[in-house]
C-alpha cells in the first residue's frame, strides 16, 4: 500500500484535475467543478450555467456554421462571432467594386442585412446521459466491430426518438473512447444575415504575421442576426421572417478589465487528444506535422505570389490562404511546445508508472498487463496508413481541380445505374451546375496549375514504399517524373479546367455522357486517388483505429478507477463545453514576460512599420486612435484591445463568449498564443493562454469607428 500511495503522489502531478485552468467540462456536469470555480471568483450557480429544466447561459450559445461558436447579445437575435469565422461570408459578398474584406460592411438597418445561403447556427436544446441505454444493448465478448455496430444501432434509435419527427437534430456522442455516451438535441436555424464586419485592418489586424502570437491587437469580431418564422421557429430564408427571440442573451461589460479577474469560456471546442500515448505523440511530432508544414509552406508561397499580382485573385484566395496558413503555423507552434515539455518522454514515464501500478495489483494484472505493448504494436501497424491518408489530404486534396473533378463521382454512378430515373439524374446535374458556379467564382487556374505540379512532386517523393497510389505511380513513370508536363496536359484537356467547358458539358447532359467524365484526365486522377485511399488506406487504417479505440477505452477507464476522487475531462469532440481560468500573462521564454492585455497604443506602434502590409490601418482608425477619441470605453486613458487568460481552448472555441464572474460578456475568444498550441495534446498551465478581443474595444469599434450606435441601443451594456 505504501508503494501505491507513493506512486499516486507522483503521477497525480500530471493529471488535469489538479490544474485549476485545465479542462473542457460538460455543462450538465459542471456542478462538480463549482467549488473550485467559486473559489476562483465565480458568483453564479451551476443552474445559471446549465439548467435542464429552465433558461440558462447555454441558451445564449450557438454553434456558428460547422466549426465556430457564437453568442446572442440582444433579445432581437443579434449574434457575435469572430471575423475569421464569418470571413467566408464577407468574401462571398465582396467584389472588386464592393470590397467588404478591405473596407468592412455595416448594415444601417435590418433591410440592409445580407442573407447567407447555406449558413446555419445550431442551438443546444438539451443534453442527456444515455450510457445506460447504450450499455443495455451490449454483451460481453463482443468484437470491436460488433461493439461499434451495436452502439451505432442503439444510438440511431435514441436519435430518432429525440428528433421528434424532424423538429430537432439529435446526435449521440461517445466520451472517454466509449466508456460514456451523451445525447445532444439541437435546433438548427437557416436564416442568418450579416449585420456588421469591421475592415480587415481591424478584424484581421496583424494577419498571418500575428496569427497564433502574443501580443495581439486584433478586433476579430463580426455581427450577424438570426431570423425565424412568426412562431420563433427555424425557417428557410424569407423576407417575411422576423428576428429570432433567444431565450437568453448576454449583457455586455463596459467595465475595466483587471489582471487575475475570473474568466469563463463557453463554446463548442473541436478536438483535443489529451490521453494519447507516447507512440502517437512521437508520430505527430516527427512525421505528421513536419510533412504538413513543408507541403503547406509551398502552397502558401504560390498563393502569395499570385495574390500580390491581382486584387481579384487576392479576394478569391483570401479565405483559402487563411485556412492553409492557420494549421501550418499551429503545427509549428505545437511541435515547439511539445518539444519544450519533453512530451514523448513524459508520456513514456506515465506509461511506465501505469504498468508499475498494474504489476503491483495482481487482481487486475491479468486484464491490464501488456496494454502499453499492445498500443505500441497497433500504432506500428496504424501509422503507415495514417501517414498515407494525411499525405493524400495535404497534397491530392489541395489541388482544386482534382477536388472539383472528384465531385462528379456521384453523377457517374447515377448515370451507370440503369435504375436511375430521369428526375434523379437531372437533379444531380443541377446540383453540379450549382457546384460549378460556386467553384469557379473563387478559382484562378494559373494558381492551381502551379499547385498541381508542386503537390504531385511532394506526393510521390513522400509516399512510403507500398503506399503510393497506382495512378500516381503510372503518371510518374509515364512522364518520367516531369509533373509540369503532366499538369499542362491535364489543364489543356480537362473540361473541368474552365467554367465554360464544364457548364457546356452539363447543359445537355445524358446518362451516356458519363464516359466523357471517366475519360477526363482530371477526373481520372481524382478517381484513382480516391479509390486507392478509400480501399487500400482507409479500410486497414480504420481496423487499426478500432483496435486503438478499444485499448484507449480500457486505458481511460483504468485511470478513472485508479483515481476515483479525481475529475477527468472528456476530450473535446465538438460538443458544448465550459472552461475557466483567470486574466493572466505568462513567461514564455527566458527574460520575456507577456502582460495580460494590449492597448490601442500598440496598434499605432505596429502601424508605424509602414512596410508591413498586415499592420496598415485606415486614416480614420489612425486619426481616432492618435487623438485618443475613446469615449466611455477607456479607463485611465487606455483602450484595452486584446487580453490573455488561462482558459483551456482549442479550435471551435473561436467566437466563444468570454464571461466574467457575474456572467457578463467581457470579450470574444479568437486564438491561442503560439506557446499554447500543444494544449490539444498536453496542457501547460504556466504557458497556455487563450486570446480574446475585449468587449470595450468591440463597443468602441461599433460606436466610434463605424458610427453604428443603433446596434448598441439593442444591447444591455453593464457599466
Amino acid at each position: 500500500m505504501k508503494k501505491l500511495i507513493l506512486f499516486l503522489s507522483v503521477i497525480l502531478i500530471t493529471l488535469p484535475t489538479l490544474r485549476a485552468v485545465e479542462g473542457m467540462w460538460l455543462p450538465s456536469l459542471i456542478h462538480k467543478n463549482m467549488e473550485e470555480m467559486q473559489a476562483m471568483g465565480l458568483e453564479l450557480s451551476a443552474l445559471d450555467l446549465y439548467n435542464p429544466d429552465g433558461v440558462s447561459f447555454k441558451d445564449a450559445i450557438v454553434r456558428f456554421g460547422r466549426g465556430c461558436t457564437g453568442a446572442f447579445i440582444s433579445e432581437h437575435g443579434l449574434l457575435i462571432t469572430n471575423h475569421h469565422c464569418g470571413y467566408g461570408q464577407i468574401q462571398r459578398h465582396s467584389t472588386v467594386e464592393n470590397d467588404y474584406l478591405t473596407h468592412g460592411f455595416w448594415a444601417t438597418n435590418k433591410d440592409e442585412e445580407l442573407p447567407n445561403e447555406g449558413l446555419t447556427i445550431t442551438i443546444l436544446v438539451r443534453m442527456e446521459d444515455v450510457t445506460d441505454q447504450i450499455r443495455a444493448g451490449l454483451t460481453p465478448g463482443m468484437t470491436e466491430k460488433e461493439f461499434g455496430a451495436a452502439v451505432d444501432s442503439i444510438s440511431r434509435k435514441i436519435e430518432r426518438a429525440a428528433a421528434e419527427n424532424g423538429r430537432y437534430s439529435a446526435q449521440v456522442n461517445p466520451f472517454y473512447f466509449g466508456n460514456e455516451y451523451y445525447l445532444f438535441v439541437y435546433q438548427i436555424f437557416r436564416d442568418v444575415r450579416m449585420v456588421g464586419a469591421p475592415p480587415s485592418s481591424i478584424g484581421k489586424y496583424g494577419g498571418d504575421i500575428d496569427n497564433w502570437m502574443w501580443p495581439r491587437h486584433s478586433g476579430d469580431f463580426m455581427l450577424f442576426r438570426v431570423y425565424a418564422d412568426e412562431n420563433n421557429e427555424p425557417a428557410d430564408y424569407s423576407p417575411d421572417n422576423v428576428p429570432y427571440r433567444p431565450a437568453k442573451h448576454f449583457s455586455i461589460s463596459n467595465r475595466k478589465l483587471n489582471e487575475h479577474d475570473f474568466t469563463m469560456v463557453y463554446g463548442f471546442p473541436g478536438r483535443t487528444n489529451r490521453y494519447l500515448t507516447s507512440h502517437a505523440v512521437d508520430f505527430i511530432m516527427n512525421k505528421e506535422n513536419p510533412m504538413g508544414i513543408e507541403v503547406r509552406t509551398d502552397i502558401l508561397r504560390i498563393y502569395e505570389h499570385f495574390m500580390a499580382q491581382s486584387d481579384t485573385v487576392r479576394i478569391q484566395y483570401a479565405g483559402k490562404h487563411a485556412g492553409i496558413s492557420n494549421a501550418w503555423k499551429r503545427w509549428m507552434g505545437e511541435n515547439r511546445g511539445l518539444a519544450q515539455l519533453d512530451a514523448v518522454n513524459v508520456k513514456k514515464q506515465q506509461e511506465e508508472k501505469f504498468e508499475q501500478w498494474v504489476n503491483n495489483n495482481p487482481e487486475i494484472a491479468a486484464e491490464l498487463s501488456g496494454l502499453i505493448n499492445e498500443f505500441e504494436e497497433t500504432y506500428r501497424l496504424y501509422h503507415p496508413y495514417r501517414f498515407a491518408f494525411r499525405l493524400y489530404f495535404e497534397t491530392g486534396r489541395n489541388i482544386e481541380l482534382v477536388r472539383f473533378a472528384g465531385q462528379f463521382n456521384r453523377l457517374v454512378n447515377l448515370s451507370m445505374n440503369s435504375e436511375t430515373d430521369e428526375e434523379t439524374l437531372r437533379g444531380e446535374v443541377l446540383r453540379m451546375q450549382d457546384a460549378a458556379e460556386r467553384f469557379f467564382r473563387d478559382y484562378h487556374a494559373p494558381v492551381d496549375r502551379e499547385i498541381m505540379t508542386t503537390l504531385l512532386e511532394h506526393y510521390t517523393q513522400r509516399s512510403q514504399q507500398g503506399y503510393m497510389p497506382p495512378v500516381l505511380e503510372e503518371i510518374n513513370k509515364r512522364h518520367k517524373g516531369n509533373f509540369d508536363d503532366f499538369t499542362h496536359r491535364v489543364f489543356r484537356r480537362s473540361m473541368f479546367a474552365s467554367k465554360e467547358s464544364t457548364l457546356a458539358f452539363l447543359e445537355n447532359y445524358r446518362a451516356r455522357d458519363h464516359r466523357k467524365i471517366t475519360r477526363d484526365p482530371a477526373y481520372s486522377l481524382a478517381s484513382g486517388l480516391i479509390d486507392f485511399v478509400t480501399s487500400d488506406i482507409q479500410v486497414p487504417m480504420q481496423m487499426a483505429q478500432n483496435t486503438l479505440d478499444s485499448l484507449y477505452r480500457v486505458y481511460t477507464a483504468s485511470l478513472k478507477e485508479i483515481y476515483p476522487d479525481s475529475l477527468f475531462f472528456p476530450d473535446a469532440n465538438g460538443t458544448l463545453r465550459i472552461t475557466y481560468g483567470r486574466v493572466e500573462g505568462s513567461y514564455p521564454r527566458d527574460a520575456i514576460q507577456f502582460l495580460p492585455y494590449t492597448t490601442a497604443d500598440g496598434i499605432l506602434e505596429k502601424a508605424a512599420q509602414r512596410e508591413i502590409e498586415d499592420y496598415r490601418i485606415s486614416e480614420r482608425l489612425h486619426y481616432l486612435l492618435d487623438n485618443r477619441v475613446y469615449g466611455d470605453y477607456a479607463s485611465e486613458d487606455e483602450l484595452v484591445v486584446n487580453f490573455v487568460a488561462s482558459n483551456h481552448t482549442t479550435g471551435g472555441n473561436s467566437g466563444s463568449p468570454v464571461l466574467d464572474s457575474q456572467g457578463n460578456f467581457i470579450g470574444i475568444n479568437f486564438d491561442r498564443s503560439w506557446e499554447s498550441t500543444m494544449s490539444d495534446i498536453m496542457f501547460d498551465p504556466e504557458q497556455c493562454r487563450n486570446i480574446s478581443v475585449n468587449s470595450r474595444y468591440i463597443l468602441w469599434v461599433i460606436d466610434k469607428y463605424a458610427g453604428m450606435g443603433y446596434l448598441l441601443d439593442e444591447m444591455k451594456i453593464v457599466n
